[in-house]
């Protein structure tokens, strides 16, 4: 497995970059700097080829890793990101290396620290969208949600990599320590931190409840990996179901709201 950290702060070289990309003579050559906290780009010139992207099968416990390390240096919807865009660099190049990897950062926190969409969702689902067409994008989404309200995070995978100290490429400190597991019934982050809280007894900006979501973070990203490979190789099938509680309210609500989440989460059954 790669030095994560390494490859953060490896430079790409003008001669492999015009070598990957295929884009001629007169662009600039980008290089990966590793600085602030942040993974940043430097500005090219040429056409970014558009979306779908070409996909080759990633290794989801490679993600994970990255997913957890990228958390710590710019939050969960970047870490996520970066967990899959940065790996198709390492295999793919071209189109890749014209990415900014900074540009899901401003997801943290659910959006700018609104709690809304789960940060890792938002990264991992924009990841998602660079590779499979709209259809297919929507099915594999959808199932990355409903997958996502009812897993108990942290898993027992990111747990025991964490406990080890596994995560041996991360630059900042992190409790290694056995974490509580809950679930959110809801793909918001306010909704998932808050139920994850009130199990725990960790406050949101204790480092115990950093390290859970920068672990849920790498479990997304697995996740997202795991539903890649599936529809590359022709074996996706959707198993996700709204219950029958939901499925009772959208009866009623088919034509007034839009959704899958579990009604009840938020609002009282009747």
């Amino acid at each position: 497995m790669a030095d994560l950290e390494k490859a953060l702060e490896k430079e790409v070289s003008r001669r492999s970059f015009l070598k990957t990309t295929g884009i001629g003579l007169g662009v600039a050559a980008g290089a990966l700097v590793f600085g602030t906290g942040m993974v940043g780009a430097q500005a090219q010139t040429g056409t970014v080829a558009e979306a779908p992207l070409p996909y080759v099968e990633l290794d989801p416990e490679e993600a994970r890793l990255r997913g957890h390390a990228g958390y710590y240096q710019a939050g969960c919807s970047f870490g996520a990101f970066y967990a899959i865009a940065s790996m198709l660099r390492d295999k793919v190049g071209g189109p890749y290396n014209q990415i900014p990897l900074r540009m899901l950062g401003y997801g943290r926190g659910g959006f700018a620290n609104w709690g809304t969409i789960c940060g890792a969702l938002n990264g991992a689902s924009a990841a998602i969208n660079l590779v499979c067409p709209d259809a297919d994008t929507n099915k594999l989404v959808a199932e990355l949600l409903g997958w996502y309200t009812r897993f108990p995070f942290p898993s027992a995978e990111a747990t025991a990599i964490g406990v080890a100290g596994g995560f041996k490429y991360t630059t900042k400190q992190y409790p290694k320590i056995e974490l509580v597991t809950s679930v959110s019934d809801s793909p918001l982050c306010h909704a998932s931190n808050a139920k994850w809280i009130a199990k725990s007894g960790f406050l949101l900006p204790s480092p115990e409840r950093k390290e859970r979501c920068a672990r849920l973070t790498g479990d997304v990203a697995a996740k997202a990996v795991e539903l890649l490979n599936a529809w590359k190789a022709g074996k996706f099938v959707a198993t996700f179901k709204v219950d029958d509680q939901t499925a009772g309210c959208l009866s009623c609500h088919a034509e007034d709201q839009e959704g899958k989440m579990a009604c009840v989460s938020c609002h009282e059954p009747h």
